[in-house]
């Protein structure tokens, strides 16, 4: 049987035709696929309405317009989406913002040309970074020191996966990092992310970079004032029962001694808490319990009262306190005591030069013994010996045998001239009396000059030893509570600097100081 052309045609050609249509098939079936499976993803998320799918059926190309928003934080009092998770967040690259609940404003579109639904990529959110890390912060963020410094330092070129923001409470997992700028040149490029369990904050919490200062001893004085009430209201419930129809007896006598004894010891207890009430009482008219405050360009400008954590309406102006120093050193001992506080004051860091005098050894030994904060025996020698104003054994010696010679001469003299010879012999001995007096009072003066420079250049101390000694001074003179530690001390001084400004000329004496050690530094190097 012979084969024709139109055989050739039939049996050959047309499979060749069909399987050379079959590729465009294949890629209009895949790009209609996957423009299906972009718009499912899309859908998913509010995305949909604002974004535009197009497709290539003879290039395999899925288009998608998708928006560029600029984002801002939602307001932190007054909408409750604020603490909580987005629950439609987009899993795809760039989309990591989308974790969290936005004001979004859209700024443009971004087109994408993708083969497959995993090349689909959300744009990335415009955001100020300072608004970024403050939102981050107040739901209970903690800066990583490393990746601050790398950004300080690199820049916008700091390397991708560089951490800034770690979870809070020391948990494993990174919040805030560096990646790279796909479609950003010259901005940075950040990438989000958030758990559930590391949402410890709520709208009850202070703002980023504000700190709060409690009152201190607060509670456990009212507590302790209202066992006193009721104890002493009892014991005096008891008399009155004993004896209603009676005079006091001398029992129930002493025990009302008792009672106003007790009262009055309460009351005349803790001379630094009873100061801080005292200048609460001139500082504000309402009742407060705490007071809050931020730093703004390294000063304190103002504190507010609260009362259970939310503010009274009162404030104190601390911008009028007339001392140019106060204001850094102000903030600089809030800032180390909010290590350990509620709220961090993130936007300061104490400067170098008063870090360093910090940690150095700056305070004499002989000074805090001359201050009669150290005794002796704690603290290495620094003293001379004192002198000694008395008389030698010799020259008691002699004076004894003079004088008995001088009254054997005396009983061999005529009256008249015994007397005379006596008289003469005890203004003798009265001017020699005065003359070693003010030697003595002058040897004594010298001594205190001497010791007081010695003790100036006497060995430096720690400085954890400088404040221990002066807490135990303060424990001793009863300033303070005995159970108090360095740390609550610091809160009631800087509290009472808050209440009264006289108490912040304090910080006076340290700058004189300081200015005094550094010139001594430079008379020792000389």
């Amino acid at each position: 049987m012979s084969t024709s052309a139109t055989d050739i045609i039939t049996y050959i050609g047309v499979p060749l035709a069909v399987l050379g249509v079959v590729p465009i098939l294949y890629t209009s079936f895949r790009v209609l696929w996957t423009q299906r499976l972009i718009r499912s993803i899309l859908q998913q998320h509010p995305l949909s309405d604002s974004a535009v799918t197009r497709v290539s059926l003879m290039g395999g190309i899925v288009e998608v317009e998708l928006p560029r928003c600029t984002i801002t934080p939602l307001d932190r009092e007054l909408d409750s989406s604020y603490w909580k998770l987005n629950e439609f967040q987009v899993p795809l690259k760039g989309g990591s913002w989308s974790i969290f609940h936005w004001n979004r404003l859209v700024t443009g579109k971004v087109l994408y040309r993708c083969q497959y639904k995993e090349e689909l990529t959300l744009p990335q959110a415009d955001i100020e970074f300072e608004e970024l890390v403050a939102f981050l912060l107040d739901r209970g963020a903690v800066p990583d020191p490393h990746g601050w410094h790398m950004l300080k330092t690199a820049g916008l070129w700091t390397p991708p996966g560089t951490p800034l923001l770690r979870p809070p409470r020391g948990k494993p997992g990174v919040v805030l990092t560096v990646v790279s700028p796909d479609d950003s040149d010259g901005v940075l490029s950040l990438h989000v992310k958030w758990k559930s369990q590391w949402d410890l904050r709520n709208s009850t919490s202070l703002p980023p970079f504000w700190m709060r200062l409690n009152q201190p001893r607060a509670e456990e004085m009212r507590d302790e004032s209202t066992s006193i009430d009721e104890s002493v209201t009892k014991l005096k419930s008891d008399i009155l029962d004993d004896d209603r129809d009676k005079t006091l007896s001398r029992q129930s006598t002493a025990v009302l001694d008792m009672t106003e004894e007790l009262e009055s010891e309460s009351s005349s207890e803790k001379p630094l808490l009873t100061a801080i009430d005292n200048a609460k009482i001139l500082a504000t008219k309402s009742v407060s319990d705490s007071v809050r405050f931020k730093v703004d360009h390294d000063q304190v400008k103002r504190v507010f009262f609260e009362d259970d954590n939310i503010m009274t309406g009162e404030h104190r102006d601390l911008s009028q306190i007339d001392d140019e120093s106060f204001g850094l050193w102000f903030a600089c001992v809030a800032c180390a005591l909010s290590q350990d506080a509620d709220g961090r004051l993130w936007n300061f860091a104490i400067p170098s030069h008063i870090t360093s005098f910090t940690r150095q050894k700056s305070i004499p030994c002989g000074l805090m013994v001359v201050l009669d904060l150290l005794s002796e025996d704690k603290v290495p020698p620094w003293a001379s010996p004192p002198p000694e104003f008395g008389e030698t054994a010799i020259e008691f010696q002699q004076r004894a045998q003079q004088e008995v010679l001088d009254r054997r001469m005396e009983s061999t003299m005529p009256p008249a001239q015994a007397a005379e010879a006596r008289n003469i012999r005890m203004m003798r001995d009265n001017q020699r009396f005065h003359t070693n007096h003010m030697k003595r009072i002058q040897g004594q003066q010298e001594y205190q000059q001497r010791r007081l420079i010695e003790a100036i250049q006497s060995p430096r101390l720690d400085n954890k030893v400088i404040a221990e000694a002066s807490l135990d001074y303060l424990r001793d003179k009863k300033i303070v509570p005995g159970d108090y530690t360095l740390l609550q001390t610091a809160q009631a001084i800087l509290y009472l600097t808050i209440l009264d400004g006289s108490q912040a000329k304090v910080d006076v004496v340290e700058s004189v100081w300081r200015d005094a050690e550094s010139a001594s530094d430079v008379v020792d190097g000389e």
